[in-house]
């Protein structure tokens, strides 16, 4: 059965007669809103390593037909995320050994974004930033989604302030695997303050438009994300 946690999630079918239900054009949103639904919930810890995916159980808690469930299931598998095993698609483990690959090139693509950011960000894309530094989550607290959330959509602003759509889509991708509500549960208060202490490290690094500053202090952040994560998972 699928994990019980996608209960939550509320994607009701279109009417026959609703936009979304007429053309391609709401067919392929629909299965595109499926397959964010179901990446969201494996990034969040909602679906776990070694969790089934059933097509007929997801469609029903999904309230959808199973043609965008299949479209979406095919897609994380592409993604890495899920993996076929006796003819039925399961959450997939990463080893320790894999983990380790994708932060060495996290570290490259992080750093590499937090240097362009210094160089092509505008000044909107720096305050955006600092402004949503300054509103992070105060007391995460261990595990907590706000967090995970706070620490993702971080990254994201940098990458994005790097403006170059290309490396922009390549480090969105890598950063599927790199961070999730259950790598977080291995983070105790302490961490989570070093944590930001290190963005903030970066963000001025940035907003003093000092790129090597910048990529040094984002490359140590995930250095330190990587040994943090061996130590706990050894």
């Amino acid at each position: 059965m699928a994990h019980d946690a996608v209960g939550h999630v509320e994607q009701p079918a279109p009417d026959a007669g609703s936009p979304a239900a007429s053309g391609s054009g709401g067919v392929v949103r629909l299965a595109d809103d499926v397959y964010r639904t179901l990446r969201d919930d494996i990034l969040m810890g909602r679906l776990r390593p070694r969790d089934h995916l059933v097509e007929v159980d997801l469609a029903e808690r999904l309230n959808v037909s199973r043609t965008p469930i299949r479209e979406s299931l095919q897609r994380l598998a592409a993604d890495g995320l899920i993996v076929s095993h006796r003819r039925r698609w399961v959450v997939y483990e990463h080893t320790l050994d894999e983990i380790k690959d994708i932060y060495e090139v996290r570290m490259a693509l992080e750093g590499y974004a937090a240097r362009l950011a210094c160089q092509r960000a505008t000044e909107e894309q720096v305050t955006a930033l600092s402004a949503f530094f300054d509103a992070r989550p105060q007391e995460p607290g261990r595990g907590n989604p706000s967090f995970v959330d706070f620490n993702t959509t971080f990254h994201q602003l940098i990458t994005e302030a790097a403006n170059n759509g290309y490396f922009q889509r390549l480090a969105d991708s890598n950063r599927f695997y790199s961070f999730n509500i259950q790598l977080a549960q291995r983070y105790d208060l302490q961490d989570v303050t070093d944590s930001n202490q290190q963005h903030r490290a970066i963000l001025d690094a940035i907003v003093g438009r000092d790129p090597d500053a910048a990529e040094r202090a984002a490359r140590a952040h995930v250095e330190f994300s990587l040994r943090l994560i061996v130590e706990r998972l050894a």
